[in-house]
C-alpha cells in the first residue's frame, strides 16, 4: 500500500520532496536497480498530465528526491491536484510508493 502525503508547491519557486522508503520489516529500503516517475494531474481521472517530476535518487538510502524548476511550478495554475510516484524493479515489477494531493499556492512576485 502507498503512502499517503499532502505536499504544497509554491507557483514559480523551485520545488524539492524528499520520500523516505522503508521495507516491511523497517530497514531501508534498497533502491538499486529501480527506475521511477512521478506526475502531478488534475484529478484521478484526468488524461492529461499537469507536472512531471524529476524522480532520482542520490544512494540506495531508501530516498527518492522530487523537483520542479521554478519554470515548471509558474506554468501550474494555482489549485488543488493530485500526484503519485511510481518505482519499477529490475524484474520489472511496478509499486505505486506514495500518492496525494498537491496544493499550488499562487504566486505574487516574480523576478
Amino acid at each position: 500500500m502507498a503512502l499517503y502525503e499532502d505536499i504544497e508547491i509554491e507557483q514559480g519557486s523551485t520545488f524539492r520532496y524528499l520520500v523516505n522508503l522503508t521495507s516491511n520489516d523497517g530497514s531501508t529500503y534498497d533502491l538499486s536497480g529501480h527506475t521511477f516517475a512521478a506526475q502531478v494531474k488534475k484529478n484521478y481521472a484526468s488524461s492529461s498530465v499537469t507536472a512531471t517530476f524529476t524522480a532520482e535518487t542520490t544512494t540506495n538510502a531508501g530516498q527518492i528526491r522530487l523537483s520542479l524548476t521554478d519554470e515548471q511550478t509558474a506554468l501550474i495554475k494555482a489549485g488543488r491536484y493530485v500526484f503519485d510516484v511510481l518505482i519499477q524493479n529490475d524484474a520489472g515489477e511496478k509499486y505505486r510508493v506514495i500518492e496525494g494531493i498537491v496544493t499550488v499556492s499562487p504566486s505574487v512576485t516574480s523576478m
